[in-house]
């Protein structure tokens, strides 16, 4: 009678894991880390920092070179910080493994939106810079008045950059493939960035929670 060992005999390593494969591991476990730093390269560039209305747009106007870097990194960030939940997806194969599509179909319509809105940014300076403040209102007034559509292009956005990380990382929980601190620092995360309003303080804050949540997914993709 022979009995099957998953174990190698002794002596004998495991052959090392494809480039390819540790190329694909070192991206997802920097991509929180990217979603950080992005976010604090926006936060610190943005002319507006924490404003809105009439001043967000002067501010927009006449600012016109930093505002590229500040839509540009928010772009990126957004976009990592919600594609993480749908690259796990796929590492989630018994317990949590609903949760993790559930995740993935909202970090797809989360990525395929909100970055995207950061186009807006441009737009307002470039009519402040036109016709003033007063200007930039009466183009979102006509935007609201005619579009009624742009409720259901933005919703999908703000659903995926709020939930998909969260109930990503709590599937991983489930999976086991990761502590409870990963959920707890993606929730963290995003609390720091709202309550901030997107000041480089929260943000700071919101990248070493997302510290935290790489070194999990290290841990846990070994």
């Amino acid at each position: 009678m022979t009995t099957h060992l998953d174990t190698a005999p002794m002596g004998i390593t495991a052959p090392p894991q494809p480039a390819g494969l540790r190329a694909r591991r070192y991206a997802l476990v920097a991509m929180p880390v990217l979603a950080g730093l992005c976010l604090t390269l926006a936060a610190a560039m943005d002319p507006a920092a924490g404003i809105s209305g009439d001043t967000m747009f002067q501010e927009y106007a006449e600012h016109p070179d930093p505002l590229q870097i500040k839509s540009l990194a928010y772009h990126w960030a957004y976009a990592f910080w919600i594609g993480i939940a749908l690259v796990v997806a796929s590492l989630v194969r018994h317990r949590g493994v609903w949760l993790a599509n559930i995740a993935a179909v909202l970090a797809f319509a989360g990525m395929t939106t909100l970055p995207g809105m950061l186009f807006i940014d441009w737009i307002d300076s470039a009519a402040g810079q036109l016709w003033g403040t007063e200007g930039v209102n009466a183009l979102h007034d006509r935007m609201e008045e005619i579009s009624w559509g742009m409720p259901y292009f933005q919703l999908p956005g703000f659903l995926g950059f709020a939930l998909a990380l969260p109930l990503a990382a709590f599937a991983l929980q489930r999976a086991g493939l990761v502590r409870w601190y990963a959920p707890a620092a993606t929730l963290g995360a995003l609390l720091a960035f709202m309550v901030s309003n997107a000041t480089w303080p929260g943000c700071v804050v919101a990248t070493a929670c997302f510290v935290v949540l790489s070194v999990e997914l290290w841990r846990g993709t070994r």
